[in-house]
């Protein structure tokens, strides 16, 4: 605690950073002194003020599981947030040291509202100097730090501070190849096949073999973050510039060719485009996962001295096969046990083999709207359902389309495939499209499975809301209650004036030319609500900043009489459902958490012993399970869930505040 405190002081100091820290005492023992007696406080804390605030083991008495649970740490929060009086609050806790590029970002004024700003966590070895000057403490921090708590899990790290590999990975231990940001940890089918799931962007670091270098080698495999489409594969150099790139199909193995320039280490990125979908029952993002990684056994060098990229056919595995067709069977069976038995399944089959020839793409497991297009869903869609190998949403009336084409694209003919359903008793009807304002812009007769080209006035760059609705329908359906009208399978754009793949070739060559990211409005918003947004919560108790409003606006953290674990990752589900996005501000801007004493609180080393002490003392506490729950529930809802009531951080009770007499009187900061 000393040495946070010492820390934070010099830092504030050292950057002129206007700020004030709250530090709250929850319960103190009677038998010792109070952290104003035992904390040495610099005599000159320069813009900094320091504030005590303590909460009387009369309140703590108060609640249920006081005899075993010595401090309520988010209620106790909650009293720190609800008293601050700077333009930003940040929770955090006292075995926690920032480093200085943090602290300068601070000072400079970067913070805006309608953010929830996130960290990754180091955690290093618990003797961190306490009485030496924040320099050396950051030193001792840098050169033994133990594991990295970010977003994609908690991985160890090496003496250098890389990732190390796992004892089963997708590179040999000695190859010299480091996985950062954006990969996953290691998977398995079996002991034999590991594999790594990889996100959006996915950092390699690599230490050459010999010179020139020798080509690398992944063995891949697309994810359910790029649906059925072919996706762009990206390889960005280590100040993010796109150098190489190449199309992806299916399986492959990528083969890339270094510069050879003589560097020794080398850092690079891969980059999706395209990719980003949510996954049926996972909240990360998965774009394609990775079973194999490793060097040649020649030296290729290129001949121009840049990256070289290609895809080809995935080396043969027999297992790979037996597994492939083993799948296989897995869904022969339950396309049979879903249609009812072997005639059903084969009329079915025939059924939907006839019906697919009416459908412009092949949806698979993907939402119905085309990827890449700018269109997404609003209110009134049912979710997203899946029958006979066929994907759909059910619509009842006034299902909203949210239109936001990129301004490279000038669209004009909204395609749909539509077929009537219980609600209009499976007979033609008339669909009618109208603009927000409600007027009628569109109409087309539905008589059965239709593939209907609707005439639109779409302006790019600008989003624009058509709802599909019509008049009349709204009968009861045999065994569902729900209002079943008709069923959209596809949404998109006419192939005669633009495609999913014209976005990404316009976006290809716009990356080339300029080295930016896919603009936004090309990017389809996730519609699956059945799992929580995919947020960092890893560590999320030791940093959460926010706007001072918005703590106010959640009235804090949820204030359950339990053990606290989980409930700051409640708190960011419940901001980002408010509407303050996420930023993860980027590495070197970090926090050091100095290790706990095994089992006192979560470390994946003391898992089991603190679970095991919670357990012996009766303590419950709120699991994953639950907490991916209610996110999923706000997800679906759009809406935050808020716990606590307008007293929330004890705010109807009169608590001793000191201030002690170490510089400037207690005044608001940033």
């Amino acid at each position: 605690m000393q040495a946070f405190l010492n820390g934070w002081l010099a830092q504030c100091k050292k950057h002129g950073l206007s700020s004030e820290l709250i530090i709250v005492e929850w319960n103190p023992p009677g038998d010792r002194p109070s952290l104003t007696e035992v904390l040495r406080c610099p005599a000159d804390p320069a813009s900094c003020s320091v504030r005590f605030i303590q909460v009387p083991p009369e309140i703590h008495q108060g609640y249920r599981y006081a005899s075993v649970l010595p401090l309520y740490q988010m209620i106790a929060k909650n009293v720190g947030i609800r008293r601050a009086r700077g333009k930003f609050v940040l929770a955090t806790n006292v075995d926690i040291l920032f480093s200085d590029e943090l602290v300068q970002y601070f000072a400079e004024g970067h913070l805006h509202p309608g953010r929830m700003y996130r960290i990754d966590r180091f955690d290093v070895m618990r003797d961190v100097p306490a009485d030496d000057l924040v320099e050396e403490q950051l030193a001792y921090c840098r050169s033994h730090l133990i594991r990295i708590n970010a977003r994609e899990g908690t991985h160890r790290l090496t003496a250098n501070g890389l990732r190390a590999l796992e004892t089963h990975d997708i590179a040999p231990p000695d190859s010299g190849i480091s996985f950062g940001r954006g990969w996953y940890a290691v998977e398995h089918h079996s002991e034999q096949e590991v594999f790594r799931w990889v996100e959006n962007i996915a950092e390699v670091l690599v230490r050459i073999p010999f010179s020139p270098p020798p080509s690398l080698y992944f063995e891949i495999e697309p994810g359910p973050g790029v649906g059925s489409q072919i996706f762009d594969l990206q390889i960005l150099d280590e100040d993010q510039h796109l150098q190489a790139h190449t199309s992806i199909a299916g399986p492959a193995r990528i083969t890339l060719r270094l510069p050879s320039d003589g560097q020794a280490v080398r850092r690079f990125s891969f980059r999706v485009i395209g990719g980003g979908l949510p996954a049926r029952q996972d909240p990360r993002i998965m774009n394609f996962r990775v079973f194999r990684c490793g060097w040649s056994t020649a030296s290729e060098p290129t001949p121009d001295g840049a990256y070289h990229v290609e895809a080809s056919a995935p080396t043969f595995s027999v297992y790979k096969a037996a597994r492939s067709f083993a799948l296989k069977l897995v869904k022969a069976y339950g396309f049979y046990s879903e249609a009812g038995g072997v005639l059903r399944a084969v009329l079915a089959a025939a059924r939907c083999y006839m019906r697919s020839r009416k459908l412009p793409v092949k949806v698979g497991k993907g939402d119905i709207f085309e990827h890449g297009s700018g269109i997404r869903p609003g209110a009134q869609w049912y979710p997203l359902e899946h029958r006979l190998r066929e994907t759909f949403r059910w619509v009842s009336k006034e299902a909203q389309l949210i239109v936001r084409c990129p301004k490279h694209l000038h669209p004009k003919t909204l395609v749909l495939a539509v077929e009537p359903g219980p609600g209009v008793r499976d007979q033609p009807f008339e669909l009618l499209v109208r603009a927000d304002d409600g007027r009628t812009v569109a109409r087309a007769l539905v008589k059965g499975l239709e593939l209907l080209e609707i005439p639109l006035s779409i302006v790019p760059g600008k989003t624009q809301v058509f709802r599909l609705t019509l008049e009349g329908g709204d009968l009861p359906a045999l065994r569902d209650p729900r209002v079943l009208n008709f069923r959209v399978f596809w949404c998109g754009w006419s192939k005669s004036e633009t495609t999913a793949d014209y976005v990404y070739d316009q976006a290809r060559r716009l990356l080339k030319t300029n080295s930016e990211p896919l603009d936004e409005s090309v990017e389809l918003q996730q519609t699956n609500h059945s799992t929580p947004v995919y947020l960092h919560t890893n560590g999320c108790g030791d940093f959460t900043l926010m706007a001072r409003e918005h703590w106010f606006d959640l009235r804090g953290y949820p204030e359950f009489d339990l053990f606290s674990m989980n409930l700051d990752s409640v708190l960011c589900y419940t901001a980002h459902h408010a509407g303050f996005r996420e930023e993860i501000l980027p590495d070197p801007m970090r926090i050091y958490h100095i290790e706990h004493q095994t089992g006192s609180g979560w470390t994946p080393d003391g898992q089991a012993q603190l679970f095991a002490r919670l357990a012996a003392k009766g303590l419950p506490f709120i699991d994953y399970a639950e907490v991916a729950a209610w996110a999923a529930q706000m997800r679906r809802l759009n809406r935050p869930m808020i716990f606590n009531g307008e007293n929330w951080g004890l705010a109807d009770c009169e608590l001793r505040e000191t201030s002690p007499d170490c510089g400037i009187s207690a005044r608001g900061g940033n």
